[in-house]
């Protein structure tokens, strides 16, 4: 059941987060949708303050996340959105438990 999960916080410039959210969302859709071991690309923000994105990645192993790093969808994001923040950083986890999501 251990899955590689990918923990990233990023701090977005004001002025910046229509860029930066458009970004994203291209390369969380691409990740899901091409790579077979990127099952979860969840992307969050803070509801005190929205400048503040979180993304949960969840992949089949550390090799398939570094196969992710890769993609051109992953690099073109990471070099068009360096500009975009003032903060990011990220931390490695292995999931133990996972229960069905519910549709709703």
């Amino acid at each position: 059941m251990n899955k590689f999960v990918l923990v990233v916080e990023f701090d977005v410039k004001p002025e910046c987060l229509d860029e930066f959210n458009r970004l994203i969302d291209i390369n969380a859709h691409a990740s899901v949708a091409n790579e077979a071991g990127c099952y979860q690309f969840d992307v969050v923000r803070g509801m005190e303050d929205p400048n503040k994105i979180l993304l949960y990645e969840v992949y089949a192993s550390e090799e398939a996340f570094k196969v992710h790093m890769g993609w051109a969808h992953t690099q073109t994001f990471l070099a068009a959105a360096k500009p975009l923040i003032t903060r990011q950083a990220a931390t490695r986890w292995l999931r133990s438990v996972a229960p069905v999501v519910k549709a709703g």
